[in-house]
């Protein structure tokens, strides 16, 4: 190496020297890689939880820590208290910055459970016609006056009773909010009935979850019984906005209660009557896949004297 080049490299590096003592080498440190945790591991709606941004990492101290919660919270510090009170899916991001100005951010997703046995529904009709506004009429399929709430001496109370007067649906439905369910949680849907059935040509439908109210499309499994198909079903809607149904042995006893119930769970559902199995199987598509459903009860008949009552519809999440 000639001698003119040793002294380049010697003055390159006396001046690199100099200017490692006047900025403090922030040019040769690494940049902060922001990066944080979640605690406890299975959050609930309206229960605080903890964010730790001390694994973030970088060459110069880091000297803030911001974060964003896509519920509209922010919060700052290494360590950090949040609380969100509604179930769902939700973003945080942590934002943090070093002594030497530089940035750098992360965000995740996080889901939100509510604990098992909360109730997401719980219509008894007690507050007697105040409860038709509730259960929304689909006036494509009948008429208001098709429905009414009948107070009934003893139990159960007041009950909606539908009696279509003519050869068509009365169809009524209440949208709800369905959490997301973490693994070992199921939504149990259920509603009391009690058929007046007393001559033929009667239909009447419980079912618990559509995305749409026109549309099978993402619809849930949905029972129906009708005397001019020979008897009980329970219809599975297919991938093509069409269903399938599946017969079973169940007949309901005339002027008689009995209560219907689905469970889900994120890939399967149950059904029973009175706590008795008729059917289980998959679901086409994940339970998760929608939020917002409407439950859609109703009845059709050719004479008014083949009506329904419906009574105690509830959703629940249990374990």
């Amino acid at each position: 190496m000639g001698r003119e080049r040793r002294s380049f490299l010697i003055v390159l590096f006396a001046v690199g020297c100099v200017m490692c003592l006047l900025t403090g080498c922030e040019i040769l440190q690494p940049g902060p890689a922001a990066e944080f945790t979640t605690s406890p591991v299975v959050l609930y709606a309206g229960e605080p939880f903890q964010l730790d941004g001390s694994q973030s990492t970088g060459g110069a101290p880091i000297l803030s820590y911001n974060w964003i919660v896509s519920d509209g919270q922010t919060l700052a510090g290494q360590q950090a208290t949040a609380t969100i009170q509604f179930p769902g899916s939700y973003t945080i991001a942590l934002r943090v910055e070093d002594a030497n100005g530089r940035t750098d951010e992360i965000e995740r997703t996080i889901v939100v459970y509510v604990r098992s046995g909360t109730v997401i529904l719980d219509e008894t009709f007690a507050d007697g016609e105040m409860a038709l506004a509730r259960w929304v009429l689909d006036p494509t399929w009948a008429s208001a006056e098709d429905a009414q709430i009948d107070a009934i001496a003893g139990t159960p109370g007041n009950a909606l009773y539908i009696h279509s007067e003519e050869s068509r649906w009365h169809r009524r439905y209440h949208a709800i909010e369905l959490p997301p369910l973490r693994v070992g949680q199921h939504a149990v849907f259920s509603a009391r009935i009690m058929t007046l059935r007393n001559q033929d040509f009667h239909t009447f439908l419980f079912a618990p979850g559509r995305v749409a109210i026109d549309s099978l499309v993402g619809a849930l499994p949905s029972f129906v019984f009708t005397n001019e198909a020979d008897g009980s079903y329970i219809h599975i809607p297919t991938t093509l906005g069409t269903d399938v149904a599946h017969p079973i042995g169940y007949e309901p006893d005339v002027y008689r209660w009995h209560t219907y119930t689905f469970v889900f769970s994120l890939a399967t559902f149950e059904f029973l009557v009175d706590g008795v199995l008729w059917m289980e199987g998959t679901l086409d598509a994940p339970l998760s896949n929608s939020s917002i459903w409407s439950i859609v009860i109703g009845e059709e008949s050719l004479t008014e004297t083949c009506n329904a009552y419906y009574d105690d519809i509830r959703v629940t999440i249990e374990e």
